[in-house]
């Protein structure tokens, strides 16, 4: 009998559900500030969101709250989430 392979848990900033590595889109906040999707393993703080615009707009409002993002990236992260990976 094969022992069960281990599968990273991620958490929603958005909602806090949990939900597996692969099935959550992460985000990287580089050293210059600006904030993109990351497709591999990109260094700078990151954060992981569901694939829903909920999720987003959630995250956005708690961004905003603690500063952690510029207005100008508040704007454009809407429009970064892969249609694919879209619910």
């Amino acid at each position: 009998m094969s022992t069960p392979r281990h599968v990273p848990i991620r958490m929603c900033i958005g909602c806090g559900r949990r939900r597996e590595k692969g099935q959550m889109i992460r985000w990287v906040r580089e050293a210059s500030g600006s904030v993109s999707i990351c497709s591999n393993n990109l260094e700078g703080r990151g954060f992981y969101l569901c694939p829903d615009r909920t999720c987003l707009n959630a995250a956005r409002k708690k961004m905003r709250r603690i500063g952690y993002l510029k207005s100008a990236d508040l704007e454009i992260l809407g429009s970064r989430i892969p249609a694919e990976r879209e619910k």
